[in-house]
């Protein structure tokens, strides 16, 4: 059965699309300028944090920060993840362009978003490949191919 998700967040994850390689083009000029990945990481990663705490500090609602205690360890990595995703980026850009860096990235995610999706993991429903999936699967590294067999 085809469940078809509503507009708002479809029209939210095109947004998010869009900023990824905006990031990856921000981040990499910010590189250029320090001279360091691992520096322009954190400063991204700062100027983030600062947000997201006006956020908190401006927000309706409040965490439940008692809840953190019950949460399962592997939960607490995501900023470290997120960090070496970052610092992959600015070297991908820089290395590859935004254009094959963002394709790349973006086909690995969906590989890796099927797999997590199939596996049932890290806290996920568990939604089994299926010809719709393993089609799109195949349209997004076909896309990929085309686009590493443009870069030469």
């Amino acid at each position: 059965m085809l469940v078809r998700p509503s507009l708002f967040p479809l029209a939210l994850a095109v947004l998010a699309g869009s900023f990824l390689p905006v990031q990856f083009a921000v981040n990499g000029a910010l590189a250029g300028q320090l001279h360091s990945v691992t520096l322009t990481a954190a400063v991204s990663y700062g100027m983030g944090t600062l947000g997201l705490m006006s956020l908190l500090v401006l927000g309706r609602t409040r965490p439940a920060w008692g809840a953190a205690r019950q949460a399962p360890r592997w939960v607490w990595l995501g900023g470290v993840v997120g960090s070496a995703y970052v610092v992959g980026s600015v070297l991908l850009t820089r290395a590859l362009g935004a254009a094959l860096a963002t394709t790349l990235v973006i086909a690995t995610q969906v590989v890796t978003a099927i797999l997590l999706d199939h596996l049932g993991v890290l806290g996920l429903k568990r939604r089994r490949v299926n010809r719709a999936r393993a089609a799109a699967l195949a349209l997004v590294l076909a896309a990929l191919g085309v686009r590493l067999w443009g870069a030469a």
